[in-house]
């Protein structure tokens, strides 16, 4: 990736790189569903002049922790993945296609909730037929989750990339989340109560595990429950996330 060419108000940069280069950064994880539907209709537009998928690319940035805990730089395709398939199928079967350049808009953010909001407002202008999609709904509550346990925080207890009890991984989150969008509110009183119950929950499972540890009851993972109370911070101690579920209306 070239330097910036332009840097928006809203701290995001113009970048150039070639179309071989966008095709190796992942899809952000919390990206809408791909519509292969779309994807058909674009590569009919584009009639195999590739080159004009050339911009309308935004990419978002973040440090994530790798396995040994050091903060690494990532790169997630935002904005733009329809686009982007398209040209890597194509050079995924056309090994010498010549390579071209294209336009990418990148944006640094310091969390996952800085990755939503930058992708609500990319998506601000567009149509709302995908208000429903699940990662959209699950969305709203990493964001609000995030914002109660790390708001207050010295210590992030829910973070980017590899992490290890009692600390939470986003990925991690974002999957047990989705398994329960049917059953999730998205309108911000549903969260809101969600967060609300969640938070009671958690308060009383630090005082559960406290009793316990008193007791030298601990059957399994008596160090990581130890953490886990030490952080006042249950969310990560149970693998199969069962709070989502209590925490549901």
């Amino acid at each position: 990736m070239e330097h910036p060419i332009h840097t928006f108000h809203d701290g995001s940069a113009l970048h150039r790189m070639t179309a071989k280069e966008l095709i190796k950064i992942p899809i952000w994880k919390g990206n809408r569903i791909l519509d292969t539907a779309h994807v058909a209709a674009l590569q009919k537009a584009i009639g195999g002049k590739y080159q004009h998928l050339d911009s309308g690319y935004r990419i978002v940035q973040y440090e994530e922790e790798d396995a040994v805990g050091t903060p690494v730089l990532q790169s997630y395709l935002i904005d733009g993945q329809h686009r982007a398939s398209i040209l890597k199928d194509y050079y995924t079967s056309t090994l010498c296609e010549p390579d071209f350049p294209v336009l990418v808009t990148v944006k640094r953010v310091d969390d996952e909730s800085g990755a939503i909001e930058f992708f609500n407002a990319v998506n601000y202008c567009k149509p709302q037929a995908w208000s429903m999609d699940p990662n959209i709904i699950a969305h709203k509550y990493i964001t609000a989750i995030e914002k109660a346990f790390n708001g207050t925080k010295k210590t992030k207890l829910i973070r980017l990339g590899s992490t290890h009890r009692p600390y939470l991984s986003i990925d991690r989150l974002r999957e047990a989340l989705l398994l329960y969008t049917k059953g999730m509110s998205p309108t911000k009183e549903g969260v809101r109560l969600f967060i609300q119950r969640l938070m009671k929950w958690n308060i009383q499972e630090v005082g559960a595990a406290q009793m316990i540890l008193s007791l030298n009851d601990v059957k399994k993972d008596a160090g990581i429950l130890q953490k886990s109370v030490d952080a006042e911070f249950m969310l990560a101690f149970d693998p199969t996330f069962k709070w989502i579920h209590a925490c549901l209306e």
